[in-house]
């Protein structure tokens, strides 16, 4: 019996759009037959090597194309305006992350989903590494214990591509989205501090702390750092772990620890060397994951693992933390 195959197209050709063409092009229940941009050069380009359609109207494309499912690449402030058209279309749709830049667009597309009766996802991909599969799996088991604390730091140098929106909503977007999923539940408190130390009009530097009842989750992001880092390190009661997103390396040290008394009678606890695991991981590419996933819910038509509501959640955390933000304009003084 041959596998059910879904028509899809990719409409946005930039950084991440040629990533989402490629993927499709090798997943086999994926059947990649249009892509649409404004530059007639591009779709021009995507054609010839994929052997498929280049639009650079979107209602030519629709009306021209039987598509089953589409991958939103676009920049942020044009994801509601394409995602609604295509929705109204009753099409499956992938919206990179942030899903919009808005609640109330959020959740207008999450009524025309439930109206149409087709997935809505969102790209949150980072819920595709293997390393961070791994690491909620043991966090699940109880190998942490306790989770109390999470600290992340994504930074690296101004992304050019990136042309409408903050650190917030294109990086904190990321770790506010895992924090969740490792601690299933959504923040309590949200404190933040930004500032724009490189760029006019955008902040390009941030930090934010959340709280989850008792336990606390520390995300620092930025433009303005000139090497990539992506990493996580999560405490808990029983051990310690170390999650790189770019290598996939995950390593675990388990505490080794008693409880004792010391010279005075009074009660002290003693630690040992930490057992420390590197935990084996079967490296994979998060995106071809992540579009996998994506097609494999479109065809059993069931919930994929980031609903458009998880995506909106993620949203709202960021939003929150962009209004109480206390917003340093300074340039700084240059000796």
């Amino acid at each position: 019996m041959t596998s059910k195959k879904i028509n899809v197209a990719v409409i946005g050709l930039g950084n991440m759009g040629k990533h989402h063409v490629r993927n499709y092009s090798n997943i086999p229940n994926a059947n990649l037959i249009a892509v649409c941009d404004l530059q007639e050069n591009l779709t021009a380009q995507f054609a010839q090597q994929y052997k498929i359609k280049g639009y650079t109207n979107l209602d030519e494309m629709l009306l021209n194309e039987s598509i089953d499912a589409v991958s939103i690449t676009v920049p942020t402030a044009l994801h509601y305006t394409i995602a609604k058209k295509i929705l109204n279309h009753k099409i499956n749709v992938l919206i990179e992350k942030p899903i919009c830049d808005s609640i109330e667009k959020s959740e207008e597309l999450l009524n025309l989903a439930k109206q149409h009766n087709v997935t809505l996802m969102v790209g949150h991909i980072e819920r595709f590494n293997p390393a961070v599969q791994k690491l909620k799996e043991l966090i699940d088991a109880g190998a942490l214990g306790k989770i109390t604390s999470l600290i992340s730091k994504r930074v690296g140098a101004f992304p050019a591509q990136i042309k409408d929106a903050n650190v917030i909503i294109d990086l904190a977007v990321h770790d506010i989205d895992i924090f969740s999923y490792m601690l299933n539940k959504q923040p309590d408190n949200i404190y933040a501090n930004a500032g724009r130390a490189l760029i006019d009009g955008r902040e390009d530097y941030a930090e934010l702390l959340l709280t989850y009842g008792d336990q606390n989750g520390m995300i620092q992001v930025n433009w303005i750092t000139p090497i990539r880092i992506r990493q996580l390190a999560v405490t808990g009661t029983k051990g310690y772990a170390e999650l790189n997103y770019m290598t996939q390396e995950l390593k675990l040290y388990e505490s080794n620890y008693h409880e004792d008394h010391d010279d005075f009678g009074d009660f002290i606890i003693k630690f040992g060397t930490p057992n420390e695991k590197i935990i084996p991981i079967e490296k994979k590419e998060p995106l071809n994951e992540e579009l996998s996933h994506f097609i494999d819910c479109v065809i059993k038509k069931k919930p994929p693992l980031i609903t458009g509501q998880a995506g909106l959640t993620a949203l709202k955390t960021a939003l929150c933390a962009m209004d109480l933000m206390n917003i340093n304009t300074k340039k700084p003084i240059k000796s």
